[in-house]
């Protein structure tokens, strides 16, 4: 099964996977490293080195934002260990990557789902008066 690394600035990378467990179900193989306030660039890349050097099989790290710390700690350590980066996480595209992600999905079919626009969740809605009254419909089973 691809292991996926959550880094974020602060507590976002974990609080995503909170809600991505209780979402979805007990994850295995995601691990969470946020970057604390005060934490110095090579103390934060000690911490995701020693994760990397742990994992076995196929990576991908997410990371919150582009240029940032825990995107560049990543960034510095691709010479070191072998894994997909993406950037720019939110809980839609992890929600779409670990509902298919099983022991025969690749790295290159979950980069593929979390680059996808649908794994975006980012949409303008109309609730004005007088607009279409629709629910919106959040279920793992598409069979409903």
């Amino acid at each position: 099964m691809v292991n996926i690394l959550l880094l974020s600035h602060g507590p976002f990378c974990e609080g995503l996977l909170a809600s991505l467990q209780m979402i979805v179900g007990p994850q295995k193989q995601i691990y969470a490293i946020q970057l604390h306030p005060g934490q110095s660039p090579d103390d934060y890349r000690d911490k995701i080195s020693d994760v990397l050097a742990e994992m076995v099989g196929d990576t991908i790290v997410f990371c919150d934002i582009k240029g940032g710390t825990p995107y560049n700690s990543a960034g510095f350590l691709k010479n070191k260990y072998s894994f997909t980066l993406i950037t720019g996480m939110n809980l839609p595209m992890l929600i779409s990557v670990a509902t298919v992600r099983n022991e025969k999905t690749t790295v290159k079919e979950l980069t593929n789902i979390a680059l996808d626009k649908m794994s975006a969740g980012i949409e303008l809605i109309n609730l004005s008066l007088g607009g279409e009254r629709k629910h919106a419909k959040l279920s793992l089973n598409k069979n409903r």
